[in-house]
C-alpha cells in the first residue's frame, strides 16, 4: 500500500501536470485566435472591415481536421462554396495558366451560389492585372493607384481597346517559399480572404460584372502580390 506521503505527492505531481497542460492550452488558444486577430484589426484599419463570419472559418475545428482546407459558412446575406482543391493536389505547383483558370473557377463557384452569373476570362484583364501585380512588387507599394496615378482603368486602357467598367481586388503577404511554386492552396487562401472581406467581395458579387483576370507574382524574397481584375 501506498503511504499518506507518496499519495500526497503523487497528488500534487497530477495537479501540476494538469497545470501545464492547462498552460499550454492557454498559450495554444492565444496563439491561435493572435493571427485572426491581427488580421480583423489590420483589415479594419485599411478601410475594408472583415466579415465577423472570417473568425469561424479560421477557428474551426473543421479546418484542422481537413489541413486547413475549410472556408467557413460565410455571411447573414452571402454564402462561400467549401474549397475545389484536395488534400493531395492542394499543394502541387501550378503554372500561370493553370492559376488563372483555377482563380476563374473560385470566383464563380461563389458567384452561383451566390445567384450570380459566371464571368469568363478576359485576356486584356489577365495582362493589366499582372503588369500591376509586377509592378507592385518591383517597386515594394501595395494600393490601387500606381505610384504615377493610374487607376485600375487607366492601367486596363493601356492593353486595350474596348472601354469597359473596372474593379480591382489586390492581396499581399510575406512568407512564401519560392522554391515550391505557387499552388491551388494559395488561391483558395487569397479567395477566402477576399470574400470575408465586405469591400472585395462587392466586386466578386457584383452582378453587372461579366469578365474577369487574375495575376499573381511571388518572389526569391518571399513576397506575393495578386490582383484580380473585373469587367463588364
Amino acid at each position: 500500500m501506498k503511504s499518506k506521503h507518496q499519495q500526497t505527492r503523487n497528488s500534487r505531481a497530477k495537479s501540476q501536470k494538469k497545470g501545464h497542460i492547462g498552460h499550454i492550452l492557454l498559450v495554444l488558444a492565444i496563439l491561435g485566435l493572435g493571427s485572426p486577430i491581427l488580421q480583423f484589426t489590420r483589415q479594419l484599419a485599411s478601410g475594408y472591415p472583415l466579415d465577423l463570419g472570417f473568425f469561424e472559418s479560421e477557428l474551426s475545428l473543421q479546418k484542422l481536421f481537413n489541413l486547413g482546407l475549410y472556408n467557413g459558412q460565410g455571411g447573414d446575406d452571402w454564402a462561400i462554396g467549401q474549397p475545389l482543391t484536395t488534400v493531395r493536389r492542394a499543394n502541387v505547383e501550378r503554372s500561370l495558366p493553370e492559376l488563372r483558370a483555377f482563380a476563374l473557377e473560385l470566383v464563380n463557384r461563389d458567384r452561383a451560389l451566390n445567384g450570380l452569373s459566371p464571368l469568363v476570362m478576359n485576356a486584356d484583364l489577365d495582362l493589366a492585372a499582372q503588369l500591376h501585380a509586377q509592378d507592385m512588387y518591383d517597386r515594394n507599394y501595395f494600393d490601387h493607384t500606381s505610384l504615377e496615378g493610374y487607376s485600375p482603368l487607366d492601367r486596363y486602357l493601356t492593353v486595350a481597346q474596348e472601354l469597359m467598367m473596372i474593379g480591382e481586388n489586390i492581396a499581399s503577404y510575406e512568407g512564401v517559399l519560392p522554391a515550391q511554386g505557387l499552388s491551388e492552396r494559395q488561391l483558395e487562401d487569397l479567395q477566402r480572404g477576399w470574400m470575408y472581406s465586405n469591400g472585395h467581395r462587392a466586386n466578386i458579387l457584383k452582378p453587372s460584372f461579366t469578365d474577369f483576370g487574375f495575376a499573381v507574382v511571388v518572389g526569391t524574397d518571399g513576397r506575393l502580390y495578386a490582383v484580380q481584375l473585373f469587367g463588364s
